[in-house]
């Protein structure tokens, strides 16, 4: 797989009008109730934005561009835009964003799935909150296997390709760089998202039997989720 990305773009549908989305978006005591632990929202161009994920992750960024209700443009210290888009739709409003930069090679294939999935998280619970005042953050993220991947797009097969194998996590030992899961639990794994979702929604100590192919040979292995970023388990 060779191919450049210079964007990456997530949206979802939620039943509200774009007036509210906008609020959930740009009020920090709102900005709270979907994502962030704390944020500081200086609401103008050349204002800055500064979000606080509460677990070592942050992102401080400046205004460039500001339509109320509609648009939001950000630029990160790294010099990239985040744009934050909200159109009328029929089931009520599409929230979009979409991120620049420049994704080349494997890892940063890894670094862009992984930040689109997690974005994406967090605008299901912005749904979520929107429509039912449901707060679904305490379910993100409860377990891993211990690999960084990302999504693979081959002649004749798809699904996630490993990049790297964490030492003392479940999947050493077990997983390889190089190999592309096809399946989890019986699943089919067709993208970085998938993959994620199943894996990092399980309770930790649950199993999962993985599916992959390593030099054209399809192959499988049980796995015990350990709890996220936990590593030194015996492996199942």
């Amino acid at each position: 797989m060779t191919a450049i990305f210079k964007n990456v773009k997530r949206e979802i549908v939620i039943r509200t009008t774009p007036e509210r989305a906008w609020k959930a978006l740009t009020e920090p005591q709102e900005r709270n109730r979907w994502e962030t632990r704390h944020c500081e929202i200086d609401l103008k161009v050349g204002g800055q934005v500064a979000l606080d994920y509460g677990w070592g992750v942050s992102y401080i960024g400046t205004i460039e561009e500001l339509i109320p209700n509609r648009r939001l443009t950000l630029r990160g210290e790294d010099n990239e835009l985040t744009i934050w888009t909200m159109e009328p739709h029929l089931d009520g409003t599409l929230v979009g964003i979409e991120y620049t930069g420049l994704w080349s090679n494997e890892q940063e294939y890894m670094m862009m799935d992984n930040m689109a999935f997690g974005t994406y998280r967090f605008m299901r619970n912005m749904k979520s909150v929107l429509e039912d005042e449901a707060d679904m953050r305490s379910t993100f993220w409860s377990s891993w296997i211990g690999m960084n991947h990302y999504t693979y797009r081959g002649d004749s097969l798809e699904g996630v390709k490993v990049v790297e194998v964490l030492p003392g996590t479940s999947a050493d030992g077990s997983l390889e760089a190089g190999d592309i899961i096809t399946g989890a639990d019986g699943q089919v794994i067709r993208s970085y998202d998938e993959l994620e979702d199943k894996v990092t929604s399980m309770e930790p100590g649950e199993k999962v039997e993985i599916g992959f192919v390593r030099g054209g040979e399809p192959l499988s292995v049980t796995l015990t989720v350990l709890p996220y970023g936990q590593r030194n388990v015996t492996q199942a």
